[in-house]
């Protein structure tokens, strides 16, 4: 079929009176094609008219049948043939149902937002699965994009709140230099209070934050993901990018490369759209930015924590030390930034730690001279002890080996000697305590049995070592009866001659 210019040409030769077949010799088109277009006498192509399809008649019933089985094109095709003995190959049914609308919704087209130098930013948060340290973990990729140049900057964090949003985008703006005057952002509670889109408020200390920095946080509506795609792309290559043939020792090592990748890769790419780097366009978006303040404080958020028993403030489930003179105190100012925990009292600082982590694997930290004491006094020695201690100096030796030996069983073993003090003579304890250290016994209940053992051989003189007791004269006296005789159970001898 000719197109439309092919056809102009054509009406515009007829009537300079040149004939259908110069025409057709010199346009390289055959004579009846150029017939037919001086009969029509029409620029416009005509409408190919197609031949009608045989699910046409059924588009209603389709449609029904799309609904009640929940978009399974399978069944619709079974159920339409069951019903209305109408077939369809499940290919033709989807091509058709694709045509006709059914079951899909009618794409929009994508605009393009075309923003000046330093008009606006976007920011955003992403969460991703990453192996740090061997380990799988989840982290949030916060990243921010200037709408211009597609400068990109991102960071990841364990957690992501207010707090890491403030201290996320201070970063931003201290790598880029300054900042854009909007700053789009979706309708998370992050940055915004409530509402959405056009009605959405800013939380008070993030309108507090985007005043220090004279720009002005913008919610697009719900749902217009075109407003939020130079911020959305970036987390597709990051993905793919920097996250694909790289090992990260933990959190440090993974921002710390990310910043490599930005100045290495993301940002000096060119950019196919653009006919530039991101790097490039910054360049001419940089004097367009709002310059930061002359000074640029550390983002942080304090608390109110009480000194335990033990010396420590407990924050966010980690345990960290504090000096002795906090022992004890209550409301304890605590100073949280991003890398450091800072305890304070007043305005004096007592003490700063590094921040710990999840990853970490450590849930306290002591600083040097915070070491864990006990300020438990020791307990005072038994009474009983001093009247052991009066017995002589081998018993002295002997209390003092079995405190090292039973530790804190040793108020249990002095209470027992002296219980064996008062059951049995003094001198008897102490000939046991000294055979005991001999050998080396410092088990109070082995004292007693030598002591039964010394009472058995000195009191009752009972012979302790093995002896024949059939030889003693006692064993005699008692044996005066004569022994019985046996003689009759004897068995009789057997006569040789039987044999």
């Amino acid at each position: 079929m000719l197109n439309q210019d092919m056809r102009a040409a054509i009406l515009t030769l007829q009537r300079q009176g040149h004939g259908s077949r110069k025409i057709a010799k010199d346009l390289g088109v055959s004579r009846k094609s150029v017939r037919k277009v001086i009969a029509d006498q029409e620029v416009l192509v005509p409408a190919r008219q197609q031949k009608a399809h045989r699910l046409e008649a059924w588009i209603p019933q389709l449609r029904e049948l799309y609904v009640e089985c929940r978009g399974n094109l399978v069944r619709v095709g079974e159920e339409l043939e069951k019903r209305h003995q109408v077939e369809a190959a499940y290919t033709t049914l989807t091509r058709f149902c694709r045509r006709h609308g059914i079951g899909r919704e009618e794409p929009e087209p994508v605009y393009r937002i075309e923003t000046g130098p330093g008009e606006e930013m976007q920011f955003d948060t992403s969460p991703y699965t990453i192996l740090i340290g061997g380990k799988k973990v989840k982290r949030h990729c916060a990243s921010l994009v200037l709408s211009f140049s597609r400068r990109l900057y991102i960071e990841f964090y364990e957690k992501f709140d207010r707090f890491h949003a403030k201290i996320f985008l201070t970063d931003a703006f201290l790598y880029n230099g300054g900042v854009c005057r909007r700053c789009v952002v979706d309708n998370s509670s992050i940055v915004i209070a409530c509402g959405a889109g056009r009605t959405a408020q800013v939380a008070p200390e993030m309108e507090a934050f985007e005043s220090r920095f004279g720009f002005k946080f913008w919610a697009h509506e719900v749902g217009d993901a075109n407003r939020s795609g130079k911020v959305e792309r970036p987390f597709w290559y990051v993905e793919r990018n920097l996250l694909v043939g790289r090992t990260f020792k933990d959190d440090e090592d993974l921002n710390r490369q990310a910043l490599v990748w930005l100045e290495e890769t993301a940002n000096v790419r060119r950019l196919r759209e653009l006919k530039a780097s991101p790097q490039e366009l910054f360049a001419a978006e940089q004097p367009k930015l709002v310059r930061l303040p002359l000074y640029v404080p550390e983002v942080y958020q304090i608390h109110h924590r009480d000194v335990d028993g033990y010396g420590y403030i407990h924050l966010h489930g980690k345990d960290y030390s504090a000096p002795r003179e906090a022992l004890g105190r209550r409301q304890l100012t605590v100073r949280e930034t991003k890398d450091a925990v800072i305890l304070l009292d007043g305005h004096r600082e007592l003490a700063r730690h590094k921040k710990l982590t999840d990853a970490d694997g450590h849930k306290q930290s002591t600083l040097p001279g915070h070491q864990h004491r006990s300020y438990r006094r020791p307990p005072a020695p038994p009474p009983e002890e001093a009247r052991l201690l009066a017995l002589g100096p081998a018993v002295a030796q002997y209390l003092s080996t079995l405190k090292a030996e039973r530790g804190s069983r040793y108020f249990w073993s002095v209470r027992k000697l002296y219980g064996l003090l008062c059951q049995y003579k003094a001198e008897d304890l102490i000939a046991a305590i000294i055979r005991a250290a001999e050998h080396r016994l410092f088990e109070v209940t082995r004292l007693e049995t030598i002591l039964l053992q010394n009472a058995a051989q000195q009191d009752y003189l009972l012979p302790l070592g093995p002896q024949d007791y059939e030889e003693s004269p006692e064993f005699k006296i008692g044996a005066g009866t004569p022994p019985s005789d046996l003689s009759a159970y004897e068995p009789e001898p057997e006569d040789k001659d039987d044999a």
